[in-house]
């Protein structure tokens, strides 16, 4: 794996020392463009000491993150589940007490349609009862026109829903 000459280094041998994938040195080698100084069997790339300078610089300056920062990124994610928890819970009130008042509409709703019935059952009551005294009155009477006697019999409600 390590070559005898401790001035040339492989990716594999180069992220071994810098703590990366091989993969992410192999890309780091292109970007950098970092140029093997001898090619070895198997197309084995070899780079000297310089190049492990520019590679171990490049990862010296990254930002790594830190034990307090991870505890800290903890925390913020604790919070922020817990900030989103109370918004769910807040629209989860509203939402209920939406539904309140939708209930209330429809109960009232539901009291018009009943006294609406309610009328429109004493309407119909009246009408008949109309329609039987004109009946008693004049037995002798007979209707040429049944429609129009049973479309003036019904009540204004009638006519209005109908």
């Amino acid at each position: 794996m390590a070559n005898t000459n401790s001035e040339f280094y492989t990716n594999k041998e180069m992220a071994k020392i810098c703590n990366v994938s091989e993969s992410s040195m192999t890309n780091l080698a292109k970007s950098l463009e970092l140029a093997p100084v001898k090619t070895g069997k198997y197309g084995r790339k070899y780079y000297d000491s310089g190049a492990l300078i520019q590679v171990k610089a490049h990862y010296k300056n990254k930002t790594k993150p830190n034990a307090n920062s991870k505890t800290s990124t903890k925390d913020d994610i604790i919070q922020q589940q817990q900030d989103h928890i109370a918004d769910l819970q807040s629209q989860i009130k509203t939402l209920n007490d939406q539904l309140a008042v939708k209930d209330k509409q429809i109960e009232a709703q539901t009291d018009q349609v009943k006294q609406t019935s309610v009328l429109l059952s004493q309407s119909h009551t009246l009408t008949l009862q109309a329609q039987k005294r004109q009946d008693d009155e004049s037995p002798d009477k007979v209707h040429n026109h049944p429609q129009t006697t049973s479309e003036d019999t019904r009540g204004w409600l009638w006519k209005i829903f109908h």
